[in-house]
């Protein structure tokens, strides 16, 4: 592939793919926050607006810096004061949604345990306070970032001794944590559901209810955790691939051919773009994998509609059982 066609796509990813990007993934996980802002009572969903509020930031900042460098890329990331700013807040900013996401995930197997003093740890406020927590640990720990950061080849990025630095964090920190974390977090999660539905011994004549319930509450909670997992890991595993591959090639070709470079930053680029793309997809992989989450966004999209016209809505009787499966298999 010549480099003119390198060029060329990359450049229509920056134009159209972020934009796209951003307007799809605020759009989505605005929906989000108005979702799960009505169960605040729950952890859970704490943890879930904190992190689609951050991924709309993310996803507005980067976006906007992106195309507007891609423009004026002489005013904007060849210099280097904005660029050490930009990728500080953008790594700060992004590792918040990543934090609260696995938040999420322990705070699933403590209220799925059936030990009461490991449940009494999921409360509103202490999930309030640890997303506010979250915000002011990775604001202190990037502060490194913009000394170890310069422009390489009009990139922000790290040279020498400080590139094997941010490689070593971004496989740590962005790619092995979340996704070990959450993986295991969601197996507890899904092993403690399956103990309980052994322990439950239904009687009487809601008995059938009860099963089903706790039957699509299962299947629900896996569906979520695998769809969640393996979106993130597809969406984060090339950035610290390619961040290793450059590494690793600074030592061993030394004298890389312009061509080579080339295609390094271009799959640099490509890699960047889908951790974008991880923060507008929540929304979506919400929707595709869980069915009470599709129950809850179409009625959301019909109350309002009622309203915006000034219909009167029609009354429906909801067994309370099934309300409270959308209530739980909703938390991710």
């Amino acid at each position: 592939m010549s480099s003119s066609t390198l060029t060329t796509i990359q450049n229509g990813l920056t134009v159209y793919g972020y934009s796209i990007c951003m307007l799809l993934g605020n759009f989505g996980n605005a929906f989000i926050i108005i979702i799960f802002n009505r169960q605040r009572q729950s952890a859970c969903a704490i943890y879930l607006v904190g992190a689609a509020v951050m991924n709309i930031v993310v996803l507005t900042f980067n976006g906007i810096v992106t195309i507007f460098s891609f423009y004026h890329s002489d005013r904007t990331m060849q210099v280097i004061i904005f660029c050490k700013i930009y990728v500080y807040l953008l790594y700060t900013i992004g590792q918040v949604p990543k934090t609260l996401i696995v938040s999420a995930s322990i705070d699933r197997f403590l209220i799925t345990s059936n030990r009461a003093s490991l449940r009494a740890f999921s409360t509103p406020k202490r999930a309030k306070y640890f997303v506010l927590f979250s915000l002011i640990f990775w604001s202190l720990f990037m502060i490194p970032i913009p000394i170890i950061i310069t422009v390489v080849y009009g990139q922000c990025t790290a040279a020498g001794l400080n590139s094997i630095i941010e490689s070593l964090y971004t496989i740590i920190f962005i790619s092995l944590i979340p996704s070990i974390t959450s993986a295991i977090f969601g197996y507890l999660s899904y092993r403690n559901i399956r103990q309980m539905q052994i322990r439950v011994q239904p009687v009487g004549q809601n008995t059938i209810n009860v099963n089903n319930n706790i039957h699509r509450r299962d299947r629900d909670l896996l569906i979520i955790v695998i769809a969640e997992v393996i979106v993130y890991v597809v969406t984060t595993a090339l950035f610290p691939l390619i961040q290793s591959e450059m590494l690793v090639t600074q030592y061993v070709l030394p004298n890389k051919s312009f061509q080579y470079v080339k295609i390094e930053i271009f799959i640099l680029n490509i890699a960047v773009f889908l951790l974008a793309v991880n923060s507008a997809a929540p929304f979506y992989t919400y929707l595709i994998s869980s069915k009470s989450f599709r129950r809850d966004f179409k009625q959301l999209i019909i109350n309002s509609y009622w309203k915006l016209t000034g219909q009167t809505p029609v009354v429906q009787i909801i067994d309370r059982t099934d309300q409270g499966l959308t209530q739980r298999s909703t938390r991710v």
